[in-house]
């Protein structure tokens, strides 16, 4: 009998170490710590309250069911701020995937009801609202909830996408209607100039507005406000209008190249206005022989420049004018001359002009620009067609010579990069001369020196009795300082942590010791300064210029109240 009462005491009492439910003191520690995150997600105590959740997670549905209310409880609260709803959110999910085991049971019809709330508490900050999407899109990729139920959890999301959708819907028909289309890639397919107007008119509308981030373009006003869109092209059209009224203002418009806009590179986008088109066309046409009416052309106009000059006179104002035609007759002739040595060369190697042989002298008709020199730039016409995927994989001999001979002619020596003006090639010059002069600059260290300084040949040597009475260095390298010792000769070894005299606030000067191979500081020696009451240490032994000791009279000892309180 005493035996089996002593087993049934056993099976009656309940060891200390064995989990029970959640104590109402144990939840309002875990309320508290919930109260600890505020705006910041500490990821220390999000873990900490998931390793609480999970210790219930399994045979406690009572306690879990207290642990998440505690939660939804802060969540749907009017007196937690916004910014503190977040973090609560991050515990949740934390729950969710390292927990999950009851929880998800208990969580998956009830995250519906506050998700809606939360999305639109947190209005005015998309931020936060992209955040709390981002977790509810998590839940997806992790195979928490079935796809049903992920969906109804996040209805205020697919609600807002569906709207922003419509406006946009709304947006393109209207800026559609304005004569406004779109890019495939979501750019506006406006003119240059009508989009410089624009662009124009847009910046005075936000020129009130300070923050850059906040300033939109023309492809972002058109989705947010397409009307305001409208009123600008309008304005934009007005201004243009005017301006040609006037006579201000380029009437040329950028023509595409019929079936290939999305083939063909904007940099090969044909420019030319249709009268200069048609006007082309119609030279094309005509059967002439280039070389043959250019040298009559040139002899004509050469002969006119001897007869005049050989025939005018300098006496009478009306020469003036003549000297100013037969100048100008004199350039057209030079100008045709290396016209017809480059077609020549043109024909000669199939289309591609070396210009090596150009004019020296930048100030002679016809004379190339020096980054043309020493060249060959393609003069063949550029052929639409093969932009494709298999006219791509053919070298373009042309295409290249304009792209990086005619588009990209200055070329950087010391890396080789090419630039478009020489704008931008002096100021890449000019950044690899800074930081080539930076790079030295860190380089420099100091080192021992290769001789010995003149001062160590010139000390003269000493007996152990002379010795005896000269300056020696005491310990820790420090030279006792009386009055008549020249300052420079005590030294100390040098500490990056305490380089600073404490009694003028000035840093020491530094040289480095060619015997010992050691930096030191001069005019310096170490001093034990006495502490207030109440700091731990009696004393502490600092660094002070022996020039400031001896001001205050070379005392042995400093007081807290003579030095800096650095």
């Amino acid at each position: 009998m005493n035996k089996i009462a002593e087993v049934t005491d056993l099976v009656q009492e309940v060891p200390d170490d064995l989990l029970q439910d959640m104590s109402g003191d144990q939840l309002s520690e875990y309320k508290d710590m919930l109260k600890q995150l505020g705006a910041y997600p500490d990821k220390v105590i999000i873990n900490t309250l998931s390793m609480i959740a999970e210790d219930y997670s399994l045979s406690f549905p009572k306690s879990c069911t207290s642990i998440y209310f505690a939660i939804r409880e802060f969540l749907l609260s009017t007196e937690v701020k916004p910014d503190c709803k977040l973090p609560l959110v991050y515990v949740i999910d934390s729950i969710l995937k390292n927990v999950k085991g009851l929880y998800v049971e208990i969580m998956k019809d009830d995250i519906q009801k506050w998700m809606m709330g939360l999305y639109q508490l947190l209005e005015g900050d998309e931020l936060a609202r992209m955040k709390l999407r981002r977790v509810w899109k998590t839940w997806n990729e992790f195979k928490i909830f079935p796809g049903e139920e992920w969906s109804s959890m996040g209805k205020c999301f697919t609600d807002e996408d569906d709207k922003i959708a419509a406006a946009k819907t709304i947006a393109d028909a209207k800026t559609k209607a304005a004569g406004i289309d779109r890019m495939p890639d979501g750019s506006l397919l406006l003119s240059s100039s009508l989009r410089k107007q624009m662009q124009a008119v847009l910046d005075d509308v936000q020129a009130d507005e300070t923050n850059e981030l906040k300033k939109v373009s023309l492809e972002r006003l058109a989705d947010i406000n397409p009307d305001l869109l409208v009123e600008i092209k309008r304005a934009a059209e007005g201004i243009i209008k005017q301006e040609r009224s006037l006579g201000i203002g380029d009437d040329s418009r950028p023509i595409p190249l019929d079936g290939i806009d999305d083939l063909v590179p904007q940099l090969f986008t044909e420019i030319r206005s249709p009268q200069d088109i048609e006007r082309c066309n119609e030279w094309e046409k005509l059967d002439l022989n280039y070389l043959q009416s250019s040298n009559e052309s040139i002899k004509k106009l050469l002969y006119v420049v001897r007869t005049g000059t050989a025939t005018m006179t300098q006496r009478t104002n009306r020469c003036a004018n003549a000297t100013k035609l037969l100048g100008s007759t004199s350039a057209a002739a030079s100008t045709l001359s290396l016209m017809m040595n480059r077609l020549k060369t043109q024909d000669k190697n199939k289309g591609f002009v070396p210009f090596t042989a150009g004019p020296i002298n930048n100030n002679l008709p016809g004379a190339l620009p020096t980054f043309y020199r020493n060249t060959i730039i393609s003069t063949q016409a550029i052929d639409p067609a093969k932009f494709t995927n298999e006219g791509l994989k053919e070298k373009n001999e042309s295409v290249i010579a304009r792209l990086y001979d005619g588009g990209l002619p200055f070329i950087c020596s010391a890396d080789g990069r090419r630039f478009s003006t020489q704008r931008e090639h002096s100021r890449h010059l000019d950044e690899l001369f800074r930081k080539n002069q930076l790079e030295k600059a860190m380089e420099r260290t100091d080192e021992r020196d290769w001789y010995t300084p003149e001062n160590m040949w010139c000390r003269r040597v000493v007996s152990d009795d002379e010795g005896d009475q000269m300056d020696t260095f005491a310990n820790d390298d420090v030279v006792k300082a009386d009055d008549n010792v020249d300052p420079r000769t005590c030294v100390v070894f040098a500490d990056e942590s305490r380089d600073t005299c404490v009694i003028c606030g000035s840093k020491f000067e530094m040289d480095f010791d060619q015997d010992e191979g050691e930096f030191k500081y001069r005019n310096c020696r170490e001093i034990e300064v006495l502490n207030d009451d109440v700091a731990e240490k009696e004393s502490e032994s600092m660094l002070v210029h022996v020039t400031c000791l001896r001001g205050l009279g070379s005392p042995e000892l400093l007081t807290i109240d003579q030095v800096l309180q650095l």
